[in-house]
């Protein structure tokens, strides 16, 4: 059986994570013989995967929203000239509204959730159009498939750009948070310490696919692609001691939710060879922190980067404009708390209302072409207090103020604009 996997063209590039553990899945679990490539739009043109997908018995898509548009124009394509091709949709996209998705005639089965179980019922025979993908509970014992998604060419591309050599890797499915403008709880589930607990990777196995990579491709760092690395202190303590048992000295970073975070934990981190951590802040006001269900104060915030700074960590932020009950008065609150805690990096986005988040209304947002759309500017998104131009502007005098330290995405943004 020939499968091709595709990750459509995003201009903001990571590595297929998803497919590769898919792809590893298949090998261990599928009796048959399979043939298994893989294509990513930033490298492989639409005519090159168009040639290999139409020799396909199934080609499958990885989507989040603002791929989807893309994804269908090559599915389209594909069953123009071989109408046979089975076409798989999964992912952030497919799992938020598979009805949806359903309604493109050349879309033929989309998988909900975790796609390694459910790409398996599709390889076994199951053509039902919608694919419930059971949690996968191989997550601590496999390692992606990253031959399969040229994981090579994504390090070679961090070390032209920014001159390192780099990868990224998962060590937890689910999030314990239910932050209202993430979509993760779609895919891995709402987090229930009984019935859906976190599933967290072996601080060994971790370590043995971290020596691998590096060896692999000659890295040099790493970073964890979680959306809440540092769950808990036991978590974060256990790897870093192997780490250091085991005499990695490779430097790595992670996504760092302050409220679980403490001194503690982050001296542990930095001799354990962290250099930085990327802290979502949301906002400096607890109103809309609150409204976001951050599960966070913003003196805890304030903590974070003072003990960071302290210790030696380089401090990334995230901040968000744009929740519904924001006012000229909370935004004043998050400039002054950037103006607090200085981060090395700082990142602002406007909220935008994907499938799959709270702010999604599907009876006025199905037709919206999430193309041109990303979580750091949409042409969509506006509230009771500000219009669509009113956050782009705030988001440009707060990107003008800290821009001796904007992020690389925003950095883009404000080039656009200045010119």
């Amino acid at each position: 059986m020939k499968i091709t996997f595709v990750q459509p063209y995003y201009f903001n590039i990571w590595e297929a994570l998803g497919l590769a553990y898919i792809g590893a899945y298949a090998k261990k679990k599928f009796p048959g013989k399979l043939r298994m490539s893989f294509y990513q739009g930033y490298f492989d043109s639409d005519s090159t995967i168009i040639e290999d997908g139409k020799t396909s018995d199934i080609v499958a898509f990885s989507c989040t929203s603002p791929v989807f548009r893309p994804a269908v124009k090559l599915t389209n394509a594909i069953k123009a000239i071989n109408p046979e091709v089975r076409t798989v949709f999964g992912g952030f996209h497919p799992t938020a509204v598979p009805n949806d998705c359903l309604e493109e005639e050349a879309v033929d089965q989309v998988i909900v959730g975790e796609g390694e179980e459910g790409f398996l019922k599709i390889l076994a025979g199951d053509t039902s159009p919608i694919i419930y993908g059971d949690k996968f509970a191989e997550f601590e014992d496999i390692f992606p498939d990253r031959d399969l998604i040229k994981n090579d060419r994504t390090v070679d591309l961090c070390q032209e750009l920014i001159g390192k050599r780099i990868t990224s890797l998962q060590s937890v499915r689910v999030c314990p948070f239910r932050c209202a403008f993430c979509a993760e709880r779609k895919v891995t589930g709402v987090f229930d310490p009984k019935t859906n607990p976190l599933r967290v990777r072996d601080p060994k196995h971790l370590l043995e696919e971290i020596r691998w990579l590096a060896r692999k491709y000659s890295l040099d760092y790493f970073k964890f692609a979680d959306a809440t690395w540092n769950t808990s202190t036991e978590k974060v303590i256990a790897f870093c001691e192997e780490k250091i048992r085991q005499k990695v000295d490779l430097a790595w970073e992670a996504n760092v939710h302050a409220a679980f975070a403490n001194k503690e934990m982050l001296k542990a981190m930095k001799a354990a060879g962290c250099i930085q951590i990327n802290v979502g802040c949301e906002s400096g006001s607890q109103k809309i922190l609150n409204d976001i269900r951050k599960g966070v104060v913003v003196e805890k915030i304030k903590k974070v980067f003072q003990w960071c700074r302290e210790i030696g960590i380089e401090r990334r932020s995230y901040f968000l404009l744009g929740m519904p009950n924001e006012t000229v008065e909370d935004i004043r609150l998050t400039e002054k708390l950037v103006d607090e805690i200085q981060p090395d990096i700082f990142g602002i986005t406007i909220l935008c209302p994907y499938p799959g988040c709270d702010f999604y209304e599907p009876s006025t947002m199905k037709s919206y072409d999430w193309t041109f759309a990303d979580e750091y500017s949409n042409p969509y998104w506006n509230t009771k207090h500000f219009t669509n131009a009113e956050l782009k502007k705030w988001q440009k005098y707060l990107t003008d103020k800290f821009s001796s330290s904007l992020s690389w995405h925003n950095r883009l943004i404000k080039e656009g604009s200045d010119h």
